[in-house]
C-alpha cells in the first residue's frame, strides 16, 4: 500500500490533483474510472514516475492512460504540443524521448499523425491512421475516444481468453511434473529394492522399471532431443512458409479453430468499425485492419477481397467467395453494406463473436479440466499400482 499524487482529468476537460492511497496504479485507474475520471499522471510521494514504457513499445495499460490523458487535455483547450509536453513529463524515459521527438517534428511543420508515424515502436500504423482521420475532420477528440473504447474492448476479450486457458495450462504442467517426479525419483527407489531382493516381478512391473531405467540412462540425450526438436519447430514456424502452415493449422484444428477464427473476426470487425466511424473509406479501412487478423491465411484472403472490390466487385460477395466471415456474420455485413450502416453492424458482429468466443472457450475449458484430471489420475494410479503389484502378489500367496 502506497500514497500517490495523481493528476486527474474529468470528461469536461477539467484537470486537478488528488492524493490517493492504493496498492498499485491499476487500482488507482480502476477507482477513478468508476467515478468517470481519467488518470493523466501518477507519481509516488518520492516523485518517482510509476508509468513505465517497455523498450519495444508501450503496454496496453500505459498507452490507454496516455490516450485518456491526451483526450482530457485536448478537451480542456490545450494546444496539441502543450498536451504532449505535459504527458511527456510524466512518462518513462523511453516514452518521454519519443514524445520530445514527436514535438520537434510537429514544430518543424509535420502533421501530428506524420510525426507519430516516425515512431512506430510506440505509435502503431493503426493508431496514426486514427489520428490522421481526426486531423482531417479538425477534431482529434472523437477519434481518440473511439480508439480508447476500441482498446478497452480488445483488451477485455483478450483477458477473457487468456484467463480461460490459464488454469488448464497450469494443470497440465503440474501433471507432467508429478509424472516426471514419479518416473525419475520414486520408481527407481522401488526398483532398487525389488532388484536387490531377487524377487520374480510381474511383467508390467518389469516394463515400468525398464522404462524408468532407460529414462534415467538416456535422460541427457532425451532432454537434448526435446530441445533440438523444439528449436527446429520454432525455426520452421519462424519463416514465412512455416507461419503460413501454422496459421492454416490454427484455422483447421477441430474446436479450437472455430474459437481462433471467431476471435480474429471479432478484432477485425471492431477495428474496421472504428476506422469507418473515423471517416476512412471502406477499402482503406480494410487494408488498415488487415494486420489485425495476425493470420497469414486470413490476411491473404482479405487481400484478394480488396483486389476484387477495387476491380468493381461487392465487398460482401467477395468475402463470401474467400470464406472470411462465417455465414451468419456475412449476412449481417451484407445488410450493413446495403443500408450504409456498416460501422454499427460491425460493432454488432464483434459483440456477437465476443459472446461466441466466451461461450466456446468456457465449454472447452470445462471439457479439458476433467479430461486432464482423469488422465493424470489414470497415469499416476497405473504407476503406483504397478510398483505395488509385487507386494500385492506376495500378500495373496501368504
Amino acid at each position: 500500500m502506497g500514497t500517490y499524487i495523481v493528476k486527474v482529468g474529468t470528461p469536461e476537460g477539467r484537470v486537478f490533483r488528488r492524493e490517493i492511497t492504493a496498492d498499485n496504479t491499476e487500482q488507482i485507474a480502476a477507482s477513478l474510472e468508476k467515478e468517470g475520471l481519467y488518470p493523466i499522471s501518477v507519481r509516488s510521494r518520492r516523485s518517482i514516475s510509476l508509468r513505465r514504457f517497455r523498450r519495444k513499445g508501450s503496454d496496453h495499460g500505459n498507452f490507454l492512460a496516455f490516450n485518456q490523458g491526451f483526450v482530457t487535455l485536448l478537451k480542456a483547450g490545450l494546444p496539441v504540443i502543450e498536451c504532449l509536453d505535459t504527458l511527456g513529463r510524466t512518462a518513462g524515459p523511453f516514452f518521454s524521448e519519443t514524445i520530445r521527438d514527436t514535438i520537434k517534428r510537429v514544430r518543424n511543420g509535420q502533421m501530428l499523425s506524420e510525426a507519430m508515424a516516425a515512431s512506430p515502436q510506440i505509435f502503431s500504423p493503426l493508431y496514426t491512421s486514427i489520428v490522421s482521420a481526426g486531423e482531417s475532420t479538425g477534431d482529434l477528440v472523437p477519434s481518440l475516444k473511439g480508439y480508447i473504447e476500441y482498446q478497452k474492448r480488445i483488451e477485455d476479450i483478450r483477458k477473457k481468453v487468456v484467463s480461460s486457458v490459464t488454469y488448464p495450462a497450469v494443470l497440465a504442467a503440474a501433471s507432467i511434473f508429478v509424472i516426471a517426479f514419479l518416473i525419475i525419483y520414486v520408481v527407481p527407489s522401488f526398483a532398487s529394492i525389488y532388484l536387490d531382493s531377487g524377487a520374480d516381478l510381474p511383467l508390467p512391473t518389469k516394463l515400468l522399471i525398464w522404462l524408468t531405467q532407460s529414462v534415467e540412462k538416456f535422460l541427457l540425450l532425451i532432454l537434448l532431443s526435446i530441445a533440438g526438436a523444439s528449436i527446429s519447430i520454432f525455426y520452421y514456424f519462424s519463416n514465412e512458409n512455416g507461419r503460413a502452415r501454422l496459421d492454416s493449422i490454427k484455422l483447421a484444428f477441430p474446436g479450437i479453430g472455430e474459437i481462433y477464427r471467431g476471435y480474429a473476426v471479432s478484432k477485425f470487425s471492431r477495428t474496421l468499425g472504428m476506422l469507418l466511424r473515423s471517416g476512412l473509406p471502406l477499402i482503406t479501412g480494410m487494408k488498415m485492419a488487415q494486420a489485425i487478423f495476425n493470420n497469414h491465411v486470413l490476411e491473404e484472403r482479405l487481400d484478394r477481397v480488396i483486389r476484387k472490390t477495387r476491380d468493381g466487385g461487392n465487398v460482401s460477395t467477395a468475402m463470401e467467395q474467400e470464406d472470411i466471415l462465417p455465414e451468419i456474420t456475412l449476412r449481417m455485413f451484407a445488410v450493413g453494406e446495403r443500408s450504409a450502416s456498416l460501422p454499427d453492424i460491425l460493432d454488432e458482429i464483434s459483440a456477437y463473436h465476443d459472446q461466441e468466443v466466451d461461450y466456446k472457450v468456457g465449454i472447452l475449458t470445462d471439457m479439458i479440466e476433467p479430461a486432464l484430471m482423469i488422465m493424470m489420475g489414470i497415469l499416476i494410479g497405473a504407476i503406483v499400482i504397478l510398483m505395488y503389484l509385487p507386494i500385492f502378489q506376495l500378500g495373496a500367496r501368504i
